[in-house]
């Protein structure tokens, strides 16, 4: 049976919003509500949009000096007023809505509530993270994770999953947050994982296709170089190229200054000039300080790439420890480098991995199995 669903979202998710609206609209109806574009703007510029919008980014600022101070440009999105404006939509939006039959509320993250007071419609919150887990990471520190939120904040996100009737959330370590610092009932918060956010020919095909591990070409896909890891996998990679000399490292995703012999930087990439870079990979290696999910390592996973990633968040849901890949310590280029060394001595064990990593993406996890 068809369900009628009024999602609402704050922006792009990274493009989760994305796949979950296409998966969704299969099987059900499926209106979809932003409540940034409406309320307010990123950065107001005059003439392209309503005074209104104007008007609440200028005020959305003013409030973000006042709960946060000096780095207030960092917290436009996370001030009380921001989320009780986009809150106001929502409620508006629904409202709109009303006369019409609505079986259920879905919304991404927690940037908003569906409204100030619980709707009498089923509402169900669907995310990656929790402010607390956020908070909670000890590397936070060494890169510029601007996720500071002001108590005003934090008061309004514990409501609004409270206001929930069921959390769905990506990893696991997300659900026992929720359950161990956010109060909520174990049976209202559920687990169930993620899919590939990128579309490529083998994505929307999946097949499994010979590959040949006798190079030894790494590859590293992601924007944010020092909160990915990226100056652990450096020092890892030039102790590896002492063993290995024709051992190559890519980057994609960013243009780190980088000037050691075997690394090349291609910075961003469209899904379609991505996969040639997934196909003559060997190795997908990514040692995270802090990754809410990780839908990258899925991405390699479907191209039949052994994977390195460390013991943070759900990697080590995603990349079974020696099975598919491994799992490193956050901040220890040595192991990096072992890891990638064995596997370099080891093309059969690479094979290994990338096809159990391949069966086990196509398996667990897609967006059909997530909806």
């Amino acid at each position: 049976m068809a369900l009628n669903i009024l999602f609402l979202v704050a922006g792009r998710f990274s493009g989760t919003n994305e796949c979950l609206i296409k998966t969704f609209s299969k099987n059900n109806h499926i209106n979809v509500i932003d409540v940034i574009n409406p309320t307010i703007a990123v950065r107001p510029v005059w003439g392209k949009l309503r005074l209104s919008s104007f008007l609440n980014s200028f005020l959305a600022e003013l409030v973000a000096i006042d709960e946060y101070g000096r780095p207030w440009k960092y917290y436009h999105w996370r001030t009380s007023f921001a989320f009780n404006k986009m809150t106001q939509y929502s409620e508006e939006a629904i409202r709109n809505y009303g006369k019409r039959k609505i079986d259920a509320l879905l919304m991404t993250q927690t940037l908003f509530s569906f409204s100030q007071n619980k709707p009498d419609i089923p509402c169900f919150i669907f995310t990656d993270n929790t402010n607390r887990l956020t908070q909670e990471t000890p590397f936070k520190d060494e890169f510029k994770l601007h996720f500071q939120t002001s108590p005003r904040w934090q008061r309004l996100e514990k409501e609004t999953y409270l206001k929930a009737d069921k959390v769905f959330v990506m990893g696991p370590h997300v659900r026992t947050s929720l359950i161990d610092f956010y109060g909520l009932d174990p049976k209202k918060v559920v687990a169930v994982g993620g899919g590939s956010n990128i579309t490529t020919k083998l994505n929307r095909n999946p097949e499994f296709r010979e590959k040949s591990y006798k190079d030894r070409v790494l590859l590293f896909v992601g924007r944010d170089f020092k909160r990915k890891g990226g100056g652990d996998l450096l020092q890892a990679f030039e102790i590896v190229k002492k063993k290995f000399k024709d051992a190559k490292l890519t980057i994609v995703g960013c243009r780190p200054k980088v000037k050691i012999d075997g690394v090349e930087v291609v910075g961003e990439l469209n899904p379609d000039q991505l996969e040639k870079y997934y196909e003559k990979a060997q190795v997908f290696v990514m040692p995270s300080l802090f990754e809410p999910w990780g839908n990258v390592w899925i991405e390699a996973m479907t191209y039949q790439l052994p994977c390195i990633g460390t013991n943070v968040g759900s990697i080590p849901y995603i990349v079974e420890d020696g099975k598919t890949g491994f799992i490193v310590q956050p901040k220890n280029p040595k192991e990096i480098a072992e890891r990638l060394i064995y596997l370099f001595e080891n093309p059969h064990i690479m094979e290994q991995f990338g096809r159990e990593g391949f069966l086990r993406a196509i398996k667990n996890f897609t967006w059909e199995k997530v909806v």
